[in-house]
């Protein structure tokens, strides 16, 4: 059935089926929703955000500063100024208070305020007074007057300054002199013969010269001055120090100090420079030169072959495989295990006493030995000064003060 206006919905509706109807139903009532979500979307947009614009309102610069920084200062001074008078109110209002109190209790009227200048109230009536029993004051004596002053001229006269001097030692009258002390000086290049009193090794090693060895002389003649003079030092005991060298095999000793005892007491020890001479003439003292590094070395070379000898032996008991994986050493029976054990012992052992030689060696330095009783010449390379006083005869003083005198002309 259809209309002449247009088709009708009605009849078609009708002849849908029932899960068509559904279908429709269902997309109609999504077309709705939709519409109705998608409008309330745009009108949504569409409103002016009011939060924005309060913030738009409300927005500026604003400085952050520390507490009380915007206070100003008069208000400041006010605010202390009020504070101060308030207080000076409240300290004027206890006072008043304080005073009404008091008047109150002794019956006089109270200070109007305001009125300073107040008459005073009139002094109360005196008290009866009881007669006090009457003291007894004992007065001294009265001090007699002062003498009248003395004149200048009875005035004795102020002692000085006394100065005292304690002296450790007697001291010397005016006509008695003072002992006279010289000095005599002994020139470089004098010599004199002495002893040795003992031996000594001289090490040859690096540090030898830093560290020498000392030795004692005994001065057996008096000395030999230039131009033939004599200094009396026989019997003077020098101390010595040297080291050895190898090259030339002497020990090589140089004086240090010099020591004399006179006939009065008197001990003299002075530093003193100088070398020893030997008895051919030359520097230094020739001596046998002992060597201990030769032995050991031996020793250690001798402990070496034998070490290499046992770890022979262990190579010998021991076979060797070699495949893609390497080389593999086996030892196959007793006897070659035996074997292999001793060499190894005996290799690795000695291996380490020929290590402990090697070491010993290069710790020890050969010496040059020098005999006790040996006499050599000292020769002085820097002069020594003695200070004596008149009674020592250190040194020949006659001869070195006195007329020269030779000692040809002594002997003839």
């Amino acid at each position: 059935m259809s209309n002449a206006n247009g088709p009708d919905y009605t009849d078609r509706l009708k002849n849908l089926s029932v899960r068509s109807r559904q279908y429709l139903l269902l997309g109609m009532l999504a077309a709705v929703f939709f519409t109705l979500v998608f409008g309330g979307v745009y009108l949504w947009d569409r409103q002016e955000p009011m939060l924005p614009q309060a913030m738009e309102q409300n927005s500026g610069t604003r400085s952050i500063v520390a507490p009380g920084a915007q206070i100003d200062p008069r208000e400041i001074w006010m605010t202390q100024s009020s504070q101060q008078l308030k207080e000076m109110d409240e300290i004027i209002r206890s006072m008043r208070q304080k005073i009404t109190e008091l008047e109150r209790k002794t019956g006089e009227p109270a200070i109007q305020p305001g009125n300073f200048f107040a008459p005073l109230p009139a002094p109360l009536p005196p008290e009866p007074s009881v007669p006090e029993p009457e003291k007894v004051v004992h007065m001294p004596a009265p001090q007699p007057y002062l003498p009248e002053p003395l004149p200048e001229s009875a005035i004795p006269p102020l002692p000085g300054i006394a100065v005292f001097q304690i002296a450790t030692s007697p001291s010397m009258t005016d006509g008695e002199e003072k002992p006279a002390s010289h000095k005599t000086y002994i020139p470089s290049g004098t010599f004199m013969r002495a002893v040795l009193l003992g031996g000594m090794d001289a090490p040859t090693g690096g540090q030898a010269q830093n560290n020498p060895m000392p030795v004692l002389l005994r001065v057996q003649d008096n000395a030999f001055l230039p131009n033939r003079y004599r200094a009396k030092l026989k019997e003077c005991f020098m101390l010595g120090s040297g080291f050895g060298d190898i090259s030339s095999e002497r020990a090589y000793l140089r004086l240090e100090s010099l020591s004399c005892t006179l006939k009065n007491g008197a001990v003299i020890d002075l530093a003193a420079k100088g070398y020893i001479v030997s008895e051919d003439g030359k520097a230094g003292l020739r001596g046998r030169l002992i060597s201990k590094q030769g032995q050991v070395i031996a020793n250690a070379l001798m402990t070496g072959i034998i070490s290499g000898i046992g770890r022979g032996l262990q190579q010998s008991a021991t076979s060797f495989s070699t495949s893609p994986l390497g080389t593999v050493g086996t030892i196959s029976g007793t006897a070659n295990q035996f074997r292999a054990g001793l060499g190894a012992g005996i290799g690795r052992s000695l291996d380490r006493v020929s290590q402990y030689y090697i070491r010993l060696a290069e710790q020890l330095f050969p010496v040059i030995e020098i005999d006790a009783g040996r006499v050599v010449e000292v020769v002085l390379t820097k002069g020594i000064e003695f200070e004596l006083g008149p009674e020592q005869d250190l040194v020949d003083f006659g001869a070195l003060r006195g007329k020269p005198r030779r000692i040809m002309e002594e002997e003839g």
